[in-house]
């Protein structure tokens, strides 16, 4: 269903601090027709139990069939849900937000770029300024450290883990708020990046995902700065630097969400497209075959996805969370097996621009976000159980923040660094971290 979008959103609100969703269809908008300082000591109060209301980890060991699971099959009684609680962690090198991180093998967490306060005055309709810097924090010693930086400063950006330990960064804002066509390779070991050769004209806002054999998927986007949305896909070999042709997607897409699925597929939900300088929202998903470039792929329907977790099962949550705090939550479970969505939930409380992120027991959490129809930071953490489909707050007093990043740590905790405040997002940047304990 169609869409249009007649009013200046952005997207990729879990991102960029307040840019969420409405960041990507504003700088669309506007392109194609030519927040107080952060509360870093807000405390998290657990939740007693109650009955409920009724960025993808991957393997080099390749991929696995999953056993096909009934969509029909029944819901078991919600587990008891322990309290979750979170406590101040170390401060980073760097106040910043909309960065981008990625968890190396050894445990130890990246944190990549991003928006950083502004040290001059502000003129009107300006954006914040994006660094380079790169620093990482290590669980060993319970520091932040500096750790070189990025070929190109970059916010707002994605982050995949190699196979070979080196970090693809694609995507994202430079320097002066214009979209990024470039990917670079960081390498941890020496803190260097270099932009690949090559790539210097890939397509905007789009999707980009390790595959089961150690390749890149990048899919759609857009090459005429939104007004026309590519359908094509492309494979990087981090070996070689080269890039080859993908298979064909059902539907443009810039900007959607990819998961990838156990027996080596992917699953393609949402995103946008342009047509003429007008953007429109896809409702729909598609299933799509890295190994079969010329194979064409189904669709589906689906709501269109802000977030989108594999469970461990093998089956997929995807939640439409909202756009500008509007659109009322929902959330449904893809079976590969049936390839149906089943709708779940609902949430206890309709967010938007939350993070998920799926923990160790197999539940997904989803933390921070604005609560639709009235832009109010939700400062709650709640749980989605994955045997009884249902969600559950279990913590309350999240600071007041968006923008920041949620790594699960090899302790089952979960970082939580920068993000900005509610003040003015050129200087609401906050260099505080947290640990949320589940």
């Amino acid at each position: 269903m169609m869409r249009p979008i007649i009013e200046e959103e952005r997207v990729q609100t879990g991102r960029l601090a307040r840019i969420g969703s409405i960041l990507f269809l504003l700088l669309a908008v506007t392109a194609c027709s030519s927040s107080a300082t952060s509360r870093p000591t807000a405390s998290l109060r657990p939740m007693a139990s109650a009955t409920p209301s009724p960025r993808l980890v991957t393997s080099s060991a390749g991929p696995a069939t999953p056993s096909p699971i009934p969509t029909t099959r029944p819901w078991g009684s919600p587990r008891s849900m322990t309290p979750a609680t979170l406590k101040p962690g170390p401060a980073m090198t760097v106040a910043r937000a909309g960065q981008a991180t990625v968890r190396l093998g050894d445990g130890r967490v990246l944190i990549m770029g991003g928006s950083v306060p502004r040290t001059s005055k502000c003129p009107m309709m300006c954006e914040p300024p994006a660094t380079a810097s790169v620093e990482i924090y290590d669980p060993s010693t319970g520091k932040f450290s500096p750790n070189g930086s990025l070929a190109e400063p970059r916010t707002g950006g994605d982050a995949v883990l190699l196979d070979d330990g080196r970090v693809l960064v694609s995507g994202g804002y430079g320097e002066d708020a214009g979209w990024l066509n470039t990917i670079e390779i960081y390498d941890p070991a020496t803190g260097t990046s270099a932009v690949v050769p090559g790539t210097q004209e890939l397509p905007v806002y789009s999707t980009v995902l390790l595959l089961a054999d150690g390749k890149v998927l990048i899919a759609g986007g857009s090459y005429d700065n939104c007004y026309t949305t590519s359908d094509a896909t492309l494979i990087f070999d981090p070996a070689s630097g080269g890039l080859s042709a993908g298979p064909q997607m059902a539907k443009p897409r810039q900007g959607a969400m990819a998961t990838l699925l156990n027996d080596g597929r992917v699953l393609l939900a949402g995103g946008a497209y342009c047509i003429g300088y007008l953007t429109y929202m896809n409702d729909n998903a598609e299933l799509i075959d890295p190994s079969h470039p010329l194979s064409r792929s189904t669709l589906l329907v689906s709501p269109d996805p802000t977030t989108s977790t594999l469970l461990s099962d093998g089956r997929i949550l995807v939640t439409d969370t909202g756009a500008g705090c509007m659109t009322p939550a929902v959330s449904e479970i893809f079976d590969p097996g049936t390839e149906k969505f089943t709708p779940v939930g609902p949430m206890s409380t309709p967010r938007s621009g939350s993070t998920a992120i799926k923990i160790q027991d197999g539940r997904v959490l989803f933390i921070g976000g604005e609560m639709n129809s009235t832009c109010v930071v939700v400062d709650t953490v709640e749980a989605f159980d994955p045997d009884s489909g249902t969600f559950q707050v279990i913590a309350t007093g999240f600071p007041d923040l968006s923008g920041f990043s949620a790594t699960l740590l090899d302790d089952g905790e979960i970082l939580i660094a920068g993000g900005s405040g509610s003040g003015d997002w050129n200087y609401s940047m906050t260099a505080a971290s947290w640990f949320i304990k589940p």
